[in-house]
């Protein structure tokens, strides 16, 4: 595939990454789940597209999904940009920093948008590390009037025979 000059240097990211994950937040209790984030791209385009989605641990059942882009910039900065049917939109800014085969991209800026309908979300940040077939992640949120903390924690592994040249 011909990737555009601003993804081909994150086409390790595309694929299928599997694993599981723990959250905790001061107002609920602890929680286990089972993550799966797939990064796609699409010839020549300048954003990779970029679906999570989340069950539970011990059910299977569905708890979380969002569906967005990754948009890589000339300068160097990369934008996330997400939506969550839980009401919630997300522009995240930030850096990447890709050495051989490890890779971090660390969104420390957002614009949380809320719908009418949603609890209020006032600010987020997210890291991606990959290292070679390794995913892990971390979420931080402010929200139900708390100061920004994690949230989230996940490790995921990459889906065999799931490459950018597959």
């Amino acid at each position: 595939m011909d990737y555009h000059p601003h993804v081909a240097p994150f086409a390790f990211l595309i694929g299928t990454w599997h694993g599981e994950g723990h959250g905790h937040y001061p107002t609920i209790s602890d929680f286990r789940y089972i993550e799966t984030v797939t990064f796609t791209a699409l010839p020549g385009k300048p954003f990779l597209r970029y679906e999570q989605r989340t069950r539970h641990l011990d059910t299977g059942a569905p708890m979380h999904t969002e569906l967005g882009f990754l948009r890589p910039q000339p300068d160097g900065r990369i934008e996330l940009i997400l939506a969550q049917p839980t009401g919630q939109t997300e522009l995240l800014h930030g850096t990447a920093e890709l050495i051989d085969d490890r890779a971090t991209l660390t969104f420390d800026e957002s614009t949380v948008s809320n719908s009418r309908t949603s609890k209020p979300v006032e600010s987020t940040a997210r890291t991606y590390i990959i290292d070679g077939d390794v995913l892990t992640t971390t979420f931080d949120m402010a929200a139900a009037g708390q100061p920004r903390q994690r949230h989230l924690d996940s490790v995921l592994r990459k889906a065999e025979g799931d490459g950018a040249d597959d």
